[in-house]
């Protein structure tokens, strides 16, 4: 995607010249509030927060359908607040017993990967598309979360009808659980949180985003620098070359009047 995207703006670069209006494209609001969760997530996801939160849930399962509700539903919920790539990436299937692996596997991963982008629609955290719409739409966030609620019921309905009539026999199980990881640096778990609280405020515009980005780029690179090398700057790119390649569409005076 970022190879078409980059293409694409090569392209359109070159009936339309690059000059000072190529800034204008940018959402820098959008692209700044995304690397600052990416990058609070790979903390806090380093930390191992996720995945602790994951095998308690799952220490708790003894059905093939508690285990599929708990795997699809913490793809669901999660990917609310911790974005949907950060959620598939944390919360995968555990080791199981041989037959129900067989079984299970390809359907949960299927779902989980579903289910992520279903939950994440509800929350202008959730995806990056949902960033820049919430932005560029002026809403607040009850109104978005309002928009929203209604598909996310109903994706939340047909992902359980879907869990019920997968393990409709609901076998019993045999969990073969992975070590626990190391106890989270305290420091670094609450440096996270409080900057988590920075992004969220500047969501809810009650900040600037210029604060939250300095924020977390200064803290992470005085406190734990490697977190940098986490983030998907794949994903950041691709929008720039969007937004480029949409900016230089935009003065094809043909092109937007046929639009």
């Amino acid at each position: 995607v970022l190879s078409i995207a980059a293409c694409l703006a090569l392209v359109s670069s070159c009936f339309v010249l690059p000059d000072a209006e190529y800034l204008g494209y940018i959402d820098f609001r959008t692209l700044a509030i995304l690397f600052s969760l990416m990058t609070v997530m790979a903390g806090l996801r380093g930390q191992g927060v996720f995945d602790r939160l994951g095998r308690a849930l799952l220490s708790h399962t003894r059905t093939t359908l508690q285990l599929t509700a708990v795997l699809v539903g913490l793809c669901f919920f999660s990917s609310m607040v911790i974005t949907n790539d950060v959620s598939l990436l944390t919360f995968v299937v555990n080791s199981l017993d041989a037959a129900v692996r067989d079984k299970l596997l390809l359907p949960i991963v299927c779902m989980q990967t579903i289910a992520a982008n279903l939950g994440s629609m509800l929350t202008p955290l959730g995806n990056p598309q949902n960033l820049y719409l919430y932005g560029k739409s002026g809403m607040d966030m009850g109104s978005f979360v309002l928009l929203m609620l209604p598909y996310s019921i109903l994706s939340l309905a047909l992902l359980a009808l879907w869990a019920v009539g997968l393990c409709r026999r609901g076998a019993k199980i045999s969990m073969a659980h992975s070590a626990a990881a190391a106890s989270p640096n305290k420091a670094l778990l609450s440096l996270y949180s409080i900057l988590f609280v920075l992004c969220l405020l500047v969501v809810l515009r009650v900040l600037p985003y210029g604060i939250a980005f300095a924020a977390v780029l200064a803290c992470v690179l005085l406190a734990d620098r490697n977190t940098l090398c986490r983030v998907d700057y794949s994903l950041i790119l691709t929008f720039v070359a969007l937004f480029i390649f949409i900016g230089n569409l935009g003065r094809f005076a043909a092109f937007s009047g046929w639009l």
